[in-house]
């Protein structure tokens, strides 16, 4: 995987070669790569995991994870989770996970009697192994008039092996909130979705936080309705958007430059005849250039752009999709214990 993000670098063809849906089948195939998603629901009061692929010959056990796990985050291209596992008394442990390897190593727990908003993790070395985690909590209403509304803002540095709180809180107008789907890493900068279309993205080399609009089109279409199950992913590196129409084309946005945060419209795809093989698809990210994946009930679909055709995949343990967490791994050893 390593190799890989520094051959993207290389030059724009082969940047361009390397996300193309024939490269990513031949690339896991040679080596070994594991390319898919963790979906995550709940079932009996419990969160439940399951692995889904394209070929559906890649599948990792989820049997390792202990009872009363939740997957948290996913630094996506490589292959680490960050979970929490319930104890006794509602008490919780912090815990990163290599599933590949079945490593797993106890972290010091952040402030947990403050409720959870959003996770994101990030590595900032694969070797040796270092990673940073992104957590969110809500502070409340702040201010004179009580009109705005604060999130604390811990990050959990594996080089230190600690959890520090930052001095400034994450601050937006009271109506506006962060939505809890998974973070998306693109443009070396982690991204939420808020409530009013607004986009908060953490970038990991500064160490700071922003938030800019979505496309001024794309936020008029969902404030009037005309545009739903709105999603961001990551596409072909850059941060990418997606939305579905009143008559089920499903349009994908992305930002053509990070600096401006401008934004230009890629692809649109009729997905409405999918409803014959799926249960209310809905976009939830990308495969690679020419695949785009979709959640539905009791299954989820890969969905080949080029000719339109699915591949679905039936879910095991869940019913629903609730949370999707893209997920690249090679079978490396990560070195765990070393943190």
């Amino acid at each position: 995987m390593r190799l890989l993000d520094t051959c993207k670098v290389v030059s724009k063809e082969w940047k361009k070669m390397i996300y193309e849906s024939s490269f990513t089948q031949i690339h896991c195939d040679r080596t070994k790569t594991k390319s898919g998603y963790f979906i995550q629901d709940i079932r009996h009061n419990e969160y439940v995991s399951e692995f889904v692929s394209y070929d559906n010959d890649s599948a990792l056990p989820t049997g390792f994870l202990p009872k009363k796990t939740k997957i948290l985050a996913c630094a996506a291209n490589q292959g680490i989770l960050c979970c929490e596992k319930e104890l006794e008394k509602r008490q919780c442990r912090y815990y990163v996970c290599i599933p590949v390897t079945r490593e797993w190593r106890a972290l010091p727990n952040p402030k947990i009697r403050h409720r959870t908003t959003a996770v994101a993790m990030t590595v900032l070395r694969p070797q040796p192994l270092r990673f940073r985690i992104i957590r969110l909590s809500p502070r409340g209403l702040i201010g004179p008039e009580k009109k705005l509304f604060g999130y604390r803002v811990e990050i959990f540095d594996s080089e230190i092996r600690a959890w520090k709180e930052e001095k400034e809180d994450i601050v937006l107008p009271y109506e506006e909130f962060i939505c809890v789907n998974p973070a998306v890493s693109a443009s070396n900068s982690l991204h939420w979705l808020t409530t009013e279309a607004n986009v908060l993205s953490y970038d990991v080399t500064s160490n700071s936080f922003t938030i800019f609009s979505l496309p001024k089109h794309v936020k008029e279409g969902i404030n009037t309705g005309v545009y739903r199950s709105k999603h961001l992913s990551e596409y072909e590196g850059k941060l990418g958007f997606t939305c579905l129409t009143e008559k089920g084309d499903m349009d994908l946005w992305i930002m053509d430059d990070i600096k401006i945060h401008s934004w230009k419209k890629e692809k649109s795809a009729n997905i409405e005849s999918l409803r014959q093989v799926l249960t209310h698809p809905s976009p939830a990210g990308f495969y690679n250039s020419g695949i785009s994946f979709l959640k539905g009930f009791y299954e989820v679909g890969f969905y080949m752009l080029q000719d339109r055709s699915v591949r679905s995949v039936k879910l095991n343990k869940l019913d629903d999709a609730r949370e999707v967490f893209r997920f690249r791994s090679d079978i490396d050893p990560a070195h765990l214990t070393l943190i």
